[in-house]
This record gives C-alpha cells, sequence and structure tokens, in this order.
C-alpha cells in the first residue's frame, strides 16, 4: 500500500508532521496525538478536530500555527527546534575538536585561547548580546578528548569497511619508532582501491608495550586483521625497511606475512636501498664528505660560534646565514649540506681566520607506485653512464658547482669522479638486481601488441584500449593507478590485476614514505611537553586521514542534555 505524503496545508485542521519510523505522521497541535498514515486524509483529519476539539473547529489557521510553533519547541527529535539548536551547539564542538587534531594542538587550547578568542570576535564583531550564547558550547578538555575519539573511531570503520570491500587486494607498509616518552610506536598505512580510484590511509597506530621483535610486530598486526575480519589472502604485498627483523627469509616479519599469505610480495623499501647503495665513496671523496662534516659541526655545535657565524654573513649581505646538518639516514641530504658550505665558503674562511683556526676547505612522495621508482632508477643509471662519458671527454657542465671553480679539475680529480660514478652504478645494480614493470602499465599507447603474449586475449584487448578515445582522455585526464582501475571492468584482461605481477606494481608501496611523515607528525603531537598523552593515536588519525568525517552521523547518536 502507498504511503501518503503530509501536505503543509493540514494545518488549518490542526495537525503537523511528527517524523516517526522514517515517515511523516500527522500530529495534532492541541492533544498532541499522533496518527497513523492511513489517516493523512483532509476529511480524516477535520473529523479529529471536530470530534475531540469542538470547541476550536472554528478557529483560523494561524491560530493553530502558533499552537505548531510551541508543539516543534517542545519535541526532542530531529524536527524540533530544541533538537536542531542542540545538533548545531554540539555539531560546532566536533568541529572545533576536529581542528585542534588536524593542527596537533594540546586538547585544552579550545578551551584556554579557541573560545576566549571567539568571543572577542562575537563581541566587536556582532554584539554582546550574542557572546552569552557561545557559552553552550563546551570545549573543555574532556569534551574535546572524547570528540577526537569518536571521529577517529569513524573514521577507521570508513578505512576498515574500504579496505574489505577492495575489488583489488590491498598493500600494506609499516614501521616501528621510538617516541619521546622512548614507546615503540608501531604505524601501518594500507593502499586499496575505491570508487574506481586508489586511496592511502592510515590503517593501525598503536603503543608496543613490550618487545618489538619480528614476532611481537606480527602478532599486533595479525590480532587486528582477526578483530577487524580482514582477509589476509587479500593482501599483495608488504612494505618494509631494510632491518634484519624485517626482512629475514627465516624468521623475519616477512616470513611470518608469507605463512599466512603465500601470494603477498614483499618489498623492501627504495629509499633505503638507495641510502645503502650510496655509502660506498672513494677514500678521497670520503675524506673530503668527513671534513665537510667536521666544518659543519664545529659551526652548528657551538652556540656562540652559529651566532657569530650568523652576524658575519649578515654583515657581508650572504644569500645564506647559517650551515646546515645532514642526517645519514637520508643521503641526498649529503648534498644540501655540501652545497651551502660551498656557497659559504668564503664567509667560511673569513670566519676560520677570524677564529685562527686550521680547516682548510676542499672542494621522495604520497602515491607513487613501484613502477615510477623504477622509472626513475632507470633514468639516473642512463644518467650516470652519460655523465662518465662527460667526465672522459672533460665536460662538467652537469656538476654546477665544478662549473664555479675558477680553474678545471684535473685528471687525476676527474678519475676520481669516474671511479665514485662507477661505483654508484655497481651498487644500485647489486641492490635492485631484477626489477621491471610491465611495459604498457605507465604508458598502454606506447606499447606494441605483438609484444604481449599469444592465446591470453590481451593482444586484442589492448588493441581494443588502443582503440577507445575515452580511454585515451582518461589516461591524459589521471595518474596510471586510477586509469587501471577505470579501465578493468570494461577490459578485464588488460587490467595489471588480472595477474600478481602487475597488480603488486600498482597497489605495492614502493618506500615506507607515509610511516616517515606519520612519525614526524606523530613527534609534533607527542611532543616534550605533551610526553604523557596517553593515547596519541586518536588525535594521530584524525590529523593524517584523508577520510570526510561523518559529524551529522555522530551528532545525531549523541543524548541531548537539555539541563546541561
Amino acid at each position: 500500500m502507498p504511503k501518503r505524503k503530509y501536505d503543509p496545508t493540514y494545518i488549518k485542521y490542526g495537525f503537523i508532521a511528527i517524523e516517526r519510523g522514517g515517515e511523516a505522521l500527522p500530529q495534532c497541535v492541541v492533544c498532541m496525538k499522533s496518527l497513523c498514515n492511513e489517516a493523512v486524509k483532509p476529511s480524516l483529519l477535520r473529523r479529529h478536530l471536530e470530534t475531540n476539539h469542538a470547541d476550536k473547529k472554528d478557529r483560523d489557521q494561524s491560530y493553530f500555527q502558533r499552537l505548531g510553533e510551541n508543539v516543534k519547541r517542545q519535541r526532542l527529535d530531529k524536527t524540533g527546534q530544541f533538537y536542531q539548536k542542540g545538533a548545531g551547539i554540539v555539531k560546532a564542538s566536533y568541529e572545533v575538536a576536529l581542528l585542534v587534531a588536524k593542527n596537533m594542538k594540546a586538547h585544552t587550547i579550545a578551551e584556554s585561547l579557541v573560545m576566549p578568542a571567539a568571543k572577542i570576535l562575537v563581541r566587536h564583531v556582532i554584539g554582546e548580546e550574542a557572546v552569552a550564547k557561545l557559552d553552550s558550547v563546551s570545549l573543555s578538555n574532556n569534551t574535546v578528548q572524547r570528540r577526537i575519539e569518536e571521529m577517529s573511531g569513524d573514521i577507521a570503520d570508513q578505512v576498515i569497511a574500504g579496505v574489505r570491500a577492495s575489488k583489488f587486494g590491498f598493500a600494506i607498509q609499516l614501521d616501528e619508532s621510538t617516541d619521546v616518552a622512548n614507546c615503540c610506536q608501531l604505524l601501518d598505512y594500507v593502499r586499496f582501491t575505491q570508487n574506481n580510484t586508489m586511496k592511502t590511509e592510515l590503517l593501525l597506530s598503536q603503543e608496543l608495550s613490550s618487545t618489538t621483535k619480528e614476532k611481537d610486530v606480527f602478532n599486533v598486526l595479525d590480532n587486528f586483521f582477526k578483530q577487524n575480519e580482514l582477509d589476509w589472502g587479500k593482501l599483495v604485498g608488504c612494505t618494509t625497511d631494510g632491518a634484519p627483523s624485517t626482512l629475514g627469509r627465516k624468521s623475519g616479519f616477512q616470513a611470518h606475512v608469507k605463512a599466512v599469505s603465500p601470494n603477498a610480495t614483499g618489498v623492501h623499501c627504495f629509499i633505503h636501498r638507495f641510502a645503502l647503495s650510496t655509502k660506498v665513496l672513494p677514500p678521497n671523496l670520503l675524506s673530503c664528505l668527513n671534513r665537510v662534516i667536521k666544518i659543519v659541526n664545529f659551526v652548528k655545535t657551538s652556540a656562540l660560534n652559529t651566532r657569530l657565524f650568523k652576524l658575519l654573513c649578515e654583515d657581508l649581505g650572504s644569500d645564506h646565514i647559517c650551515l646546515l646538518y645532514h642526517t645519514e639516514v637520508r643521503w641526498l641530504s649529503r648534498g644540501n649540506t655540501t652545497r651551502r658550505l660551498f656557497e659559504l665558503r668564503d664567509e667560511l674562511l673569513v670566519f676560520f681566520t677570524e677564529k685562527e683556526h686550521d680547516f682548510q676547505k676542499r672542494s621522495g612522495g604520497p602515491n607513487c607506485t613501484v613502477s615510477d621508482f623504477i622509472s626513475k632508477l632507470g633514468a639516473f643509471v642512463r644518467k650516470l653512464d652519460l655523465w662518465i662519458k662527460n667526465v672522459e671527454s672533460k665536460r662538467y657542465g652537469m656538476f654546477e658547482l665544478l662549473t664555479t671553480l675558477e680553474s678545471e679539475p684535473n685528471d687525476e680529480f676527474s678519475q676520481e669522479i669516474i671511479r665514485h660514478l662507477s661505483l654508484l652504478k655497481t651498487e644500485l645494480m647489486h641492490y635492485f638486481p631484477d626489477v621491471t614493470c610491465c611495459a604498457y602499465i605507465a604508458n598502454p599507447f606506447s606499447v606494441y601488441p605483438g609484444d604481449l603474449p599469444v592465446g591470453t586475449g590481451e593482444q586484442d584487448e589492448l588493441i581494443d584500449v588502443q582503440a577507445d578515445e575515452t580511454a585515451k582522455t582518461k589516461h591524459k585526464e589521471c595518474s596510471p593507478m586510477n586509469f587501471w582501475v577505470s579501465m578493468a571492468s570494461s577490459y578485464p584482461g588488460t587490467s595489471p590485476y588480472t595477474s600478481p605481477s602487475r597488480c603488486s606494481q600498482l597497489l605495492l608501496f614502493p618506500s615506507t614514505w607515509e610511516c616517515e611523515q606519520g612519525f614526524s607528525a606523530m613527534l609534533t603531537i607527542k611532543s616534550k611537553s605533551r610526553n604523557r598523552l596517553a593515547a596519541p593515536g586518536h588525535d594521530f588519525r584524525c590529523a593524517v586521514s584523508k577520510v570526510m568525517r561523518r559529524i551529522d552521523r555522530l551528532v545525531e547518536k549523541k543524548q541531548m542534555q537539555p539541563s546541561h
């Protein structure tokens, strides 16, 4: 039987609408009685008024409208004015709490800074009478903490639901690090497909209370999978750093993953491998780098030297006023450190002369795939070959700093450069021995179909893709990941997800970049001044997640408290 709809004109019979069970029912504004859906007829509504409220049957419509407004104000359901006003207040506290979390600030800042600042703005812009309305918004420390925990739980629910529903499986990356309170924090990011796009989100953030052996880490992740009904069989790959505890073939974390997910591909972080491949330097260049480090440390480790060098640079009108540290983990920072020292070589000469010191100077991102890194690696190796030939021909234009010297490098120094570049290439080939990717993942329109396997149907379907104008347009507009996800339903044979190797090249994390970024955010949240923060994971998830927070849904679940 079709449902009848309430008409606003029924107010002349003394009835307004009230929502119950997802349908609008008529409610009498005089006796507050609500009727069934079958009673939504003018004749039945008029009969109720004449039978039960005969003394009011001749009242005009404005009278019933006034009674209706009073009824709405008294309601506690979604249609009531009290609910709507209270819901706005609760929603405001959620959104302020979200701002606190995203800016990684202490929970007390909402009550100690945000609320006083809001009152000042309202007082001077709107008026004193509006300031009192802000007092109904609860922004206490405990309230902000609860709001953040609830939003964090909602985000986690959405991510887990997305991972479960991912059509082509999922990949993870994980790493652990110690925070300022000597607590070990484990981070796990996940990459999955949703609505024909690739998503990268935080899956797990948990403190490891005891040891951090490979079995401990695996047990934490395994328990999380069981509690949230995640299938190890849908895991296509796991990316970790190069520590023996994670990469060990017999007892490492990757070995435990292989035991429950045999088809999953284990990946050693590409950035970590690049760092390892560049640790080998010829003796002369290594000596030069060590001298650079000593010079930087002499200036930077002394507060007085740092201030004096800054003043000297300002007096000389230098482009920079400080030197840079380099970190062993990020090998690219060596170049930045050396470049800055080279650019400040004249200032350092003056500084050390005044100090009478005997120093003598001698001259990664989000959403990246394995195929991206492989392409960059191939390009870098080709550059190394080209640079070696250029140095052999006494051409140094690719080395910007060398071209600024008054005299060209001598033969001995040229041979040193060649040895270094050759050794670097050898090390790269050692750490990336058999890294290949499917030729048409990056650009299927540049591949000859005859190069694909015969008898699999891929040749014919690739021709169809190349002839599809819509596919060409889509390939120009989106990344290879999203392109192939959208093409999977139309061209299942050519989709990279039809074979494990192609699937891993798209879904796998090439590095632990997200984890390293996450640890930086974690350090901001759980700083020295907040080292007793009990559960930084909730603040952390709200800060780094890109998932839309369903605040309206959380507000609906709240029990309104009229007395507060």
